[in-house]
């Protein structure tokens, strides 16, 4: 029975993983304004390079670069698949 669940879960976190890369953008070409909305900040009266400076902070300690969940699911879909294997040459 486990096998065949590490066999079901690393399919779906392969379909995860093509879903994210599918919808990533590099973190460069969305502007500050669209994250800030998604935070529920608002920065209409802020200047570009005050939105800019913002930008750079919230990439290095806030949500960072949200690309990486491609790896993230990718990573954890060929560690269920190993699973599943050994699982089933253990039975």
């Amino acid at each position: 029975m486990l096998p065949w669940f590490l066999m079901i879960a690393s399919a779906l976190l392969a379909y995860l993983a093509y879903d994210a890369a599918r919808l990533s953008t590099p973190a460069d070409s969305v502007p500050y304004s669209q994250t800030a909305k998604g935070l529920g900040q608002d920065v209409t009266h802020v200047p570009l390079s005050e939105q800019h400076r913002l930008k750079r902070w919230n990439s290095a300690f806030g949500l960072g670069d949200l690309a990486g969940t491609v790896w993230l699911f990718g990573i954890l879909s060929v560690g269920a698949l190993a699973a599943a294997v050994l699982a089933f040459f253990r039975v």
